[in-house]
């Protein structure tokens, strides 16, 4: 059959990508600013815990509804119905442009059980750096879609998130959002 070079060649480019993938997946350097992702850490499952971590009490292992302790940034409140969510911004650009537009209801759509996304209608100003060590309860920009995510489960990443926060009150509240929800966010 004549189309066997081309799929052999298809074949082994997709094996190539693979195996470099992999193999940037288990790299162990030094540098804490690389951008490869690293193994998941657990977070304390409730603000309780977060609020009792300290050195002498490391978190606990915890299931996906966790949330992260310590949080420092600007305070802000998701509401989406009745449900309050609590989170911080960092000081990044991104976050800094997002916070000049608060007050604001959004329109967010459930992504694979695993996030919350809305598109903006104009790009922020994202200068990096990327990271791809997302973890539950990060927020993030999506630059290739002038997006902000939400992310509320155990998920793989891409090279182009730039991290904004993270949600500082329990991730179980997401599960129980409709896939389709307006969600208000505002100074705290």
């Amino acid at each position: 059959m004549q189309h066997t070079k081309p799929m052999k060649s298809l074949a082994l480019l997709a094996t190539v990508a693979a195996v470099s993938t992999l193999a940037a997946c288990s790299s162990t350097g030094d540098d804490e600013s690389a951008t490869a992702p690293t193994t998941s850490t657990a977070k304390p499952s409730t603000e309780t815990e977060a609020s009792d971590r300290s050195p002498a009490n490391p978190p606990s292992s915890g299931a996906a509804n966790t949330t992260k302790a310590n949080a420092s940034g600007t305070p802000i409140t998701i509401t989406a119905g009745d449900r309050t969510i609590t989170a911080t911004l960092n000081d990044s650009n991104v976050s800094l442009d997002f916070i000049e537009t608060l007050p604001a209801t959004l329109p967010w759509y459930r992504n694979l059980d695993i996030e919350y996304i809305t598109e903006l209608d104009a790009p922020l100003t994202e200068t990096g750096p990327f990271y791809t060590d997302v973890q539950p309860g990060d927020l993030v920009y999506y630059n290739p879609m002038d997006s902000i995510t939400i992310i509320y489960e155990e998920t793989s990443s891409v090279p182009t998130l730039t991290e904004m926060g993270e949600i500082t009150s329990d991730l179980s509240v997401f599960r129980d959002l409709p896939d389709n929800v307006e969600m208000r966010i505002e100074l705290e």
